[in-house]
């Protein structure tokens, strides 16, 4: 389903907007249930269950690197053709129910385009 590289079209970080010269800096690749985003020096790594059932449907991660290195963090994830959003609460906390990262809601929200 989400299998492939992908480009960041838009997001936020704990409510602030990433500027459109910083979006050409992530990039995301998914091999099977594994992840890696890369941004500027920094990279992410590690893996991922989807739940399709739920509506919207459910993704729980843990990463083997990065800023939530040995975390499991919980999110939502809207799938639109080549393009999908995804919205993760910060560690610890509750899976969000909204794409938003206003008053604290989440900590990440993302819109990501499959590259050609």
């Amino acid at each position: 389903m989400l299998q492939g590289k992908w480009t960041l079209v838009s997001g936020e970080l704990e409510g602030v907007e990433i500027s459109r010269e910083d979006l050409p800096k992530y990039r995301l690749e998914i091999t099977d249930n594994r992840h890696r985003v890369t941004w500027a020096n920094s990279v992410l790594e590690g893996t991922h269950t989807i739940d399709e059932s739920q509506s919207p449907m459910t993704i729980d991660s843990t990463d083997s690197s990065g800023l939530f290195k040995g975390m499991r963090i919980e999110g939502i994830l809207e799938l639109d053709g080549d393009e999908f959003s995804i919205c993760f609460a910060a560690p610890g906390e509750s899976r969000p129910t909204d794409f938003t990262t206003l008053n604290r809601k989440a900590v990440v929200l993302h819109r990501w385009k499959r590259q050609a």
